[in-house]
Order: C-alpha cells, then sequence, then structure tokens
C-alpha cells in the first residue's frame, strides 16, 4: 500500500493531478491505445484543456502519438518511451473501423509462413493513408463490404482484435497475393496450412469473393502440391470463367498457358516448391 501512494504523489507531481488521472485510470483499465474521445470520457473537461495536457504528457515521454487523435500509453515501469511499442496487433485494431487484420500479417500468425515483414495488413471498407510508426508499417487495403467476412476474433493482452480466419486469409492472399509476398508464400502457406483447414469452408468463400482467379490458382495449386484429393476438383474447375488469369500478378505476364485452369502459369514449379528442398 505504501508503495502506491508513494507512486501516486510521484505522478502528482510530475504529471499535476489531471495528467495523473489520465495515466492511472487507462493503467487500471488496461487500455494502451486510446483515443481524445476515450481521454475526454475519463477526465470530463473542455477539448482545448484536454490537448495541452495530452501535449505535456507525450513530451515528458508519459504518452506516444500514433496518429492525429490516438495515443499509446506507455508503461510506468518502461523507462524511455522511444523504446516502447505496444503490440501492432493492439495499434492496428484502433486506426480504422470497421476493420480485419489479414493477408501477409495473418499468414505469420497462423504459422503458415515463416517470413517474418515489418508490414501489417489491415483490411477495412474505407480508404486510409498508410502509417509508418516506429519500425513498423501499417498497410491498408480497400476491400469492398460484400467481402468483410469470415472474420474471428483474437485475444492480445485482455484486447479483442479482428483477424480474418485461417480460411479467409488464404482466400484473401489467392486473390490479392500482392499483400502477401507473391504466389510463393502463397503456395507454401497453402501446404503448411493443410491439415487446419476446412476446404469446403476454403471453396465456399472464395465462390462468395467473386473473383474467377481464385479458383483458377488454387485448382492449379492444389494439383502441383498433391492437395486435388481433398475436393472435388470439377466442381471446382466448373467455377472458373473465360479467360487467362496471372497466376502471379506481381512478376511479368510471360509463361505457359495452362488451358486445364485458365492460367497464365509466369513462376517455375521448381520455384514454387522450392520450400520442400529446404
Amino acid at each position: 500500500m505504501a508503495q502506491n501512494i508513494t507512486k501516486t504523489k510521484i505522478l502528482y507531481k510530475n504529471l499535476g493531478p489531471t495528467g495523473a488521472i489520465l495515466i492511472q485510470s487507462l493503467s487500471r483499465a488496461k487500455t494502451p491505445v486510446f483515443t481524445t474521445y476515450d481521454a475526454l470520457q475519463i477526465l470530463k473537461i473542455a477539448p482545448k484543456s484536454l490537448n495541452k495536457i495530452l501535449h505535456d504528457l507525450v513530451q515528458k515521454g508519459w504518452l506516444k502519438r500514433i496518429e492525429k487523435g490516438k495515443y499509446i500509453l506507455v508503461p510506468i515501469d518502461v523507462e524511455l518511451a522511444e523504446a516502447y511499442t505496444e503490440n501492432q496487433f493492439i495499434i492496428a485494431s484502433k486506426l480504422v473501423k470497421p476493420y480485419y487484420l489479414g493477408f501477409w500479417s495473418m499468414l505469420h500468425f497462423y504459422g503458415f509462413t515463416e517470413q517474418l515483414i515489418n508490414t501489417i495488413f489491415i483490411g477495412s471498407t474505407r480508404r486510409k493513408k498508410n502509417l509508418h510508426l516506429g519500425q513498423i508499417n501499417y498497410k491498408f487495403v480497400k476491400v469492398k463490404p460484400q467481402r468483410m467476412y469470415g472474420i474471428t476474433e483474437i485475444k492480445i493482452n485482455d484486447t479483442s482484435i479482428s483477424v480474418s480466419d485461417k480460411e479467409k486469409t488464404l482466400v484473401d492472399c489467392l486473390a490479392h497475393p500482392e499483400y502477401c509476398g507473391g504466389m510463393q508464400e502463397v503456395t507454401k502457406s497453402i501446404w503448411n496450412a493443410r491439415s487446419e483447414i476446412n476446404f469446403s469452408k476454403l471453396i465456399d468463400y472464395g465462390s462468395r469473393f467473386g473473383n474467377s482467379a481464385i479458383f483458377k490458382r488454387l485448382g492449379y495449386l492444389l494439383e502441383l502440391l498433391g492437395l486435388n484429393g481433398e475436393i472435388r476438383m470439377n466442381d471446382l474447375k466448373a467455377k472458373i470463367k473465360n479467360g487467362f488469369s496471372a497466376l502471379d500478378p506481381l512478376l511479368p505476364k510471360k509463361g505457359k498457358y495452362n488451358r486445364k485452369w485458365n492460367l497464365l502459369v509466369n513462376i517455375p514449379e521448381e520455384e514454387l516448391l522450392s520450400f520442400k528442398a529446404r
């Protein structure tokens, strides 16, 4: 008890009573990322007064500003504010609504790829400028409202975070390999996910997405990986449309044409399967 009283006195001395109340309230509520609205609900003061308090707290190293109106609380036991960054998924969950974390970020989270990059991918129906904070990039991907499905929640440090489930992550990556490192990463991820995903759900999600290229790429890759026994390939083939799609839209459109799957295979099979040789 004496230790808590001492800590409270130090906070009041360093921050003033209003600043101390804000820091303590956020700490008790385990709210590491908050908005100016959240702070107003705690302090019940004029917005102009709050802006000055927040500015002072940032200057003193108690808070870090993410973007306009959004802040990170630096824990009391952390000495250097510049060295502290709350879990990137928590920060990402506060940047835009509605949202879900997906693409390459969730491939790594689910263990489908070991490749780790300094970018968090955030799907949202709203358009938002990408953000760079510390050493992390936050990449916003515009998603049509009808494609905001296959979303579940995970808990990180008592914070609920919306993420794409395993099947939706793979469907998103099949549709947009540019947001997951290209088709080599997608191929490896499908192989690593083979015992963890529901293939019927994968097909259902692909149908709801409304992009035939998903099935062209999936059918080709399932055959390449020897996983074509997991689903009825004729049913999958019936879902593809006329016209050729590039297997990897990130690469030049030259290569072999696979007429079974209406696919321009513009990356060698040995490169797609190179992960198996490691």
